[in-house]
């Protein structure tokens, strides 16, 4: 059933995303307090997301550094949210770009879910640096919404 499920939230983010192109995804879990890296080599703007199945995970990416962390100097870009974390890599970025993903220490282990997205919608992005990117509130889009109220209601059928 866990597969189905998976299976079915990436091929609805596909569906739903028309602007952008599922380029990789990872299914992983992360220690509390502790960082898993990735490298991301791919050209153009790129959208990745992060989705905590368990715990929490908060998302760091950097092109100066091959390990990016929490600390102020470590990193390029964030999301740490309670939800879903986005990050929009501009095609200026030097590549690769190198991708933490740290498990917040409330939780034993967090599982999740790393999508990677060439996108073509560059229209709204703007680029914050480290806490400019706190106080800024996320609305999720409609296709998101719709995608999340399909994958609830998908959730109490099967199970």
């Amino acid at each position: 059933m866990r597969n189905i499920f998976i299976f079915f939230v990436l091929q609805m983010s596909c569906v739903l995303a028309f602007k952008d192109k599922l380029l990789h995804y990872i299914i992983d879990e992360v220690a509390g307090g502790s960082f898993k890296y990735y490298s991301l080599a791919y050209d153009g703007f790129i959208k990745i997301v992060l989705i905590s199945e368990v715990g929490d995970t908060d998302l760091y990416a950097s092109q100066t550094t091959t390990k990016p962390t929490y600390e102020l100097d470590h990193y390029c870009l964030q999301s740490a949210t309670c939800g879903e974390d986005i990050i929009l890599i501009p095609d200026s970025f030097k590549r690769p770009v190198s991708i933490g993903v740290y498990g917040h220490p409330s939780h034993e282990n967090s599982k999740y879910i790393l999508l990677v997205y060439q996108t073509t919608d560059t229209e709204n992005i703007s680029y914050k640096r480290n806490s400019d990117i706190h106080n800024e509130e996320q609305k999720p889009s409609i296709s998101t919404s719709i995608m999340w109220y399909l994958l609830d209601f998908l959730f109490h059928v099967l199970f």
